[in-house]
């Protein structure tokens, strides 16, 4: 009898081993590569045709090493307020980007008959390596940008001097951090600049609860000052930023952060380069399973 029990001791260890490899392997991060072409339309500037490409060569990497999405498959699934799946501007697609390693561009024209004539048109082709990962479930997280404090108010289009307000909810408890990116750096927009060390993992949130950031009349964080935000055109007709936001179910430590800068009428967050923004975005991709950063592209133009 004795022997038995050893034997069946020893198979559920086994299984139980077996089990825990695979799931380590399907967690695995590789190397990818993908290309995209793009073409770029009369009402599309250098800057967004590069972007589209980017994406759209990170998306042809991802399906290439871990397959496409469709709607019917059954892993493709949301439970417990987690989705198995990951977006990628409005694609679905079966696996996570972790970190670009490199990304070059080419353009070129191609002859196209349009309504003003044959044109030369150009065309942008993006090549792009990094490592990616099967997606991984995660909380099925909720969020608007607002223009106002009523959270009917969802718009990704602002003008001059109008104020940012971001409402948010999660299925699940966890910790909450806010940036923005712009030509020069990324600036951290929550916490909130009067909130002290024990929020640099990010804001905690309960799940099922709304949040509107942003407004002092909505602040659930006694104690603290709320920023409010508003959002400055500078030289350009039309100035494109994102917004990053990033959420966890785990504590995250803050990136290194340059003090806020204080200027005759406003206050600049504190902050960070792109390249050290990007480079702590894959470092917790990489360690943390329920990470997630979502990116979120706005634009400012003057009223006039």
């Amino acid at each position: 009898m004795k022997s038995a029990i050893k034997t069946i001791s020893v198979s559920l260890f086994l299984l139980f081993a077996l089990y825990s490899t695979a799931q380590r392997q399907s967690e695995k991060i590789v190397r990818v590569t993908g290309t995209a072409q793009v073409k770029m339309e009369a009402n599309m500037t250098r800057d967004a045709a590069y972007e589209k490409a980017k994406e759209l060569a990170k998306i042809d990497a991802i399906q290439k090493a871990f397959g496409t999405y469709v709607e019917q498959q059954s892993d493709m699934s949301i439970a417990n307020g987690r989705t198995s799946y990951n977006i990628i501007g409005t694609t679905k697609v079966k696996g996570e980007w972790i970190e670009t390693i490199d990304e070059s561009y080419k353009q070129d024209s191609k002859t196209e008959k349009t309504p003003y004539g044959i044109q030369e048109i150009p065309w942008i082709t993006c090549t792009i390596k990094g490592k990616a990962r099967k997606a991984i479930p995660k909380a099925q997280i909720k969020y608007d940008i607002l223009n106002s404090p009523n959270p009917a108010s969802r718009t990704l289009s602002f003008y001059d001097r109008e104020q940012l307000y971001l409402w948010f909810k999660s299925p699940v408890n966890g910790y909450l951090t806010i940036f923005l990116e712009d030509d020069d750096a990324v600036y951290r927009l929550l916490p909130y600049l009067s909130m002290n060390s024990i929020y640099q993992s990010g804001v905690r949130v309960k799940g099922d609860e709304e949040y509107l950031f942003f407004s002092p009349d909505y602040n659930t964080f006694n104690g603290y000052n709320v920023d409010e935000l508003i959002l400055n055109l500078n030289k350009e007709t039309v100035e494109y930023n994102s917004i990053y936001l990033i959420f966890s179910q785990n504590p995250f430590a803050k990136p290194i952060l340059h003090d806020s800068k204080a200027t005759d009428d406003k206050i600049l967050p504190r902050s960070l380069s792109k390249e050290e923004f990007q480079s702590w975005l894959a470092h917790n991709r990489s360690l943390d399973a329920s990470f997630q950063d979502k990116k979120i592209k706005i634009s400012i133009q003057n009223k006039n």
